[in-house]
């Protein structure tokens, strides 16, 4: 498409909203060289991981409407992996921490003289991104904020509750870019990464006649993490009924929520202390699962792209953001119910719920009859 640099994933329908507003770019900016290119699109998502691998299907539908624009992507330092590589991206722009890794984004963002700027952010951060582009079609999420004058369009819903990599499509989707007919998420897996992962089962004996369970269990902040005996009984029981071979994952900093996991369980993981692993090693490790559980967060947006089916546990309501539950038959949630006050109490999850979550899923994806469990019944046992 766009040669080596990482390029974006869009859909076609010469919609005149947009054709206008590229149009407007030209008539404000005149013509002639050094001038705004009218088909030069920044994106701009400062968020997590998991936030840019569900911007992936609106990078998609962009690049199939207007297949001969640049597309660039401003994301921070370490989340901008997720794309990083990506053939949905022209230009990762990278923002940096410290006052020079903010004058250096505001600079490049200058320098790409776009023409259309959609800040999927919309917060006091973007905001001085979103005025450097220079560009005359602005669009942002309408909060009813002092900022919202910086934007030349207006999208309402932002925190609607709406599966969030829908949500994004239809900011795209107001400045005429269809909505993609399909919202799978794209990371992407090398060669390199698929042959760390073969090597990785290999050395833990991982068996091709039994089911493959990733177990993720960590999270960066408390609220979104479920307890470590949970995930340990949940783990036992998979492994007495269906022989499931348990891999944990999770980053150099989450070791010991991992073995806070390992330590409770009660049958042993097959897989867990291999060592690091980057986040394309680790979607190479999903790709050959055949189902994921854990907690909210990046990791389970990594295994929905390797096309790894999910069960992911978070607190009730949250399900609807993260979460195609309805639409994706391979991505089911086990939400906390209600707590006192309107709370929500994750330790109220038990781990039978995130069992029995699970087994319709791997049943699908792991025929019980395929794999010789003979011997294994529905139920715990």
């Amino acid at each position: 498409m766009h040669g080596v640099r990482p390029s974006l994933g869009v859909s076609s329908r010469g919609d005149t909203r947009f054709e206008n507003g590229l149009n407007e770019t030209a008539e404000l900016r005149g013509k002639g060289s050094g001038l705004v290119a009218p088909e030069r699109i920044l994106v701009i998502r400062l968020r997590r991981v998991g936030d840019l691998l569900l911007l992936t299907p609106t990078l998609r539908a962009i690049r199939k409407a207007r297949p001969s624009a640049r597309v660039d992507v401003l994301a921070q330092r370490g989340f901008h992996r997720a794309l990083n590589g990506s053939l949905l991206v022209d230009n990762l722009l990278v923002l940096n921490p410290g006052v020079s890794g903010f004058a250096r984004a505001i600079a490049l963002c200058r320098r790409g003289r776009y023409g259309v700027t959609l800040d999927l952010q919309s917060s006091p951060l973007s905001v001085p991104f979103v005025l450097a582009s220079g560009s005359p079609v602005r669009v942002g999420w309408k909060k009813r904020a002092v900022r919202d004058w910086v934007y030349s369009h207006r999208v309402p819903g932002w925190d609607d509750a709406v599966y969030l990599a829908r949500n994004f499509a239809r900011m795209a989707e107001f400045v005429g870019v269809p909505a993609p007919s399909d919202f799978r998420l794209e990371f992407p897996v090398s060669a390199l990464d698929r042959a760390r992962a073969e090597e990785i089962f290999h050395q833990g004996g991982i068996r091709t006649d039994r089911p493959v369970v990733a177990l993720s269990p960590v999270a960066n902040v408390p609220r979104k993490q479920w307890k470590p005996g949970g995930f340990a009984e949940a783990a036992d029981l998979l492994i007495r009924t269906r022989r499931a071979q348990i891999v944990l994952t999770g980053g150099p900093k989450e070791q010991e929520q991992i073995r806070a996991v390992v330590t409770r369980m009660r049958e042993g993981p097959a897989l867990w202390d291999y060592g690091d692993t980057s986040l394309g090693e680790l979607a190479a490790i999903y790709e050959r699962c055949h189902l994921w559980i854990g907690n909210d967060g990046g990791p389970k947006h990594i295994a929905t792209s390797a096309g790894c089916p999910t069960v992911v546990v978070l607190r009730a309501g949250d399900e609807r953001y993260w979460t195609d539950c309805g639409r994706d038959p391979d991505q089911t949630a086990v939400s906390a119910p209600p707590g006192p006050r309107g709370g929500d109490h994750l330790a109220n999850i038990r781990p039978e719920q995130v069992f029995e979550a699970a087994l319709p899923l791997l049943d699908r994806r792991f025929p019980r009859a395929s794999g010789g469990l003979e011997g294994c019944g529905n139920e715990p046992g």
